[in-house]
């Protein structure tokens, strides 16, 4: 069962860095919003960054919870 948790999260994070550089569908635009501490950033940068980040935050803990909760190792 967590192997299926991970497999979601590990496309979410795909898809994350997908749109970072495509803009989604406008049905799946709400389902990729960035973290708000981006807002900083200068207008066309907020939503590719913040995408980035949220993409390679949720595949790094994909790696994290592999290694280390399920014992995974190559």
């Amino acid at each position: 069962m967590p192997w299926v948790f991970l497999a979601l999260m590990s496309v979410y994070g795909v898809l994350c860095l997908l749109f970072a550089f495509v803009e989604p569908p406008a049905a799946l635009r709400s389902l990729f919003r960035v973290p708000g501490i981006f807002v900083f950033l200068p207008d066309r940068w907020v939503m590719p960054v913040g995408r980035v980040f949220v993409g390679l935050t949720s595949l790094g803990l994909v790696a994290f919870i592999a290694i280390t909760v399920l014992g995974v190792r190559h």
